[in-house]
């Protein structure tokens, strides 16, 4: 299946492809498409579909392990370059990589060996809703106050302020 998207946003296309952070004031920079310092749930979808087109190298409208993996350790590849050391370089890699091919697995929820847009868009939505604190349908400076007030006392959660 060919995607049709309307020219003004196949610019985002070239945006590095992001996955949903674990930091709420990364998923904000790295997802506000407009610019505006919040995230709403229109535009988290979209860029999670750009995302998606990105990825889908053989545009079949399916992730494939290997699309999936091997934009995975294009991105990894620039981040672990940083470590000095080449064995703990090797071992981050590797490590990482493990883990790229678990959560492949998780993704894939209908185990047919891909991942469909809707499969891709559910983990989005999964995160979204993990980074909107006060459950508004915004992802702002509002939601990393609160996730930072929790960090501070002690709640345990993985998505940090």
């Amino acid at each position: 299946m060919k995607h049709a998207l309307p020219p003004i946003l196949l610019a985002f296309l070239a945006l590095p492809a992001l996955a949903a952070s674990h930091s709420t004031s990364t998923f904000i920079s790295e997802q506000d498409l407009n610019g505006d310092g919040k995230v709403l749930p229109d535009e988290f979808r979209l860029g999670r579909q750009l995302e998606f087109v990105r990825i889908d190298f053989n545009a079949d409208g399916q992730l494939s392990e290997a699309e999936y993996l091997g934009e995975f350790e294009g991105r990894l590849m620039l981040r672990v370059g940083k470590i000095a050391d080449p064995e703990k370089r090797r071992e981050e890699l590797q490590r990482q990589m493990r883990q790229a091919k678990v959560r492949f697995g998780v993704l894939d929820t209908d185990k047919n060996g891909s991942i469909s847009l809707e499969e891709f868009q559910a983990t989005g939505r999964h995160m979204f809703k993990l980074h909107d604190r006060n459950q508004d349908d915004v992802i702002d400076e509002l939601d990393m106050k609160i996730a930072e007030d929790e960090q501070k006392a002690g709640k345990t959660s993985f998505v940090s302020p």
